[in-house]
């Protein structure tokens, strides 16, 4: 007999917010991506940096761990306490298609950052390069997820943007 979660009557207020911070930071992580990178060439070769390389670049560093947070939170909060039944009205490939995006997702938001900071903290290139190398297959699941979410709302009328904007509706 398998063990599953709980039902929840809809996403959690926890599971939101962490959502919506995990959409935020992973735009901050877009954004100074590029002083992150000059800040950890100029470290290995014990260079000097400006203070807006320096700052950002440790900014990169505290956001991903921050992602990383948020994502064990967040699925912490979904086995805790449930996740809302799929909506009746889609198909069975497609629920498949979301349970498999949202896998990977996650494995993602917990790998990257975890190879990120063993690359930063240990000064290992090779965890640097698989950190760097993850962010195109997330940029593609990010891509998925919206595109899914949206043949959701819109296609299929299930209403699930509401889901994820107001806690606790189904």
């Amino acid at each position: 007999m398998a063990i599953s979660a709980p039902r929840s009557r809809g996403w959690s207020t926890l599971s939101v917010v962490l959502h919506w911070a995990i959409v935020v930071l992973i735009v901050v992580q877009f954004i100074n991506h590029e002083w992150m990178v000059d800040l950890w060439r100029a470290t290995r070769r014990g260079a000097e940096v400006d203070a807006t390389t320096q700052t950002a670049g440790w900014a990169h560093v505290v956001a991903g761990s921050l992602v990383l947070l948020a994502a064990l939170l967040r699925l912490w909060d979904r086995f805790a306490h449930g996740r809302p039944p799929y909506p009746a009205e889609e198909p069975t490939w497609s629920l498949w298609l979301a349970r498999i995006t949202h896998a990977l997702i996650y494995a993602i938001l917990i790998l990257m950052p975890i190879a990120g900071l063993i690359a930063w903290f240990g000064m290992i290139g090779e965890a640097g390069e698989i950190h760097e190398f993850m962010w195109t297959p997330l940029l593609v699941l990010i891509g998925l997820h919206v595109i899914g979410a949206l043949a959701q709302q819109f296609w299929f009328r299930t209403g699930v943007l509401k889901r994820i904007f107001v806690p606790g509706t189904v």
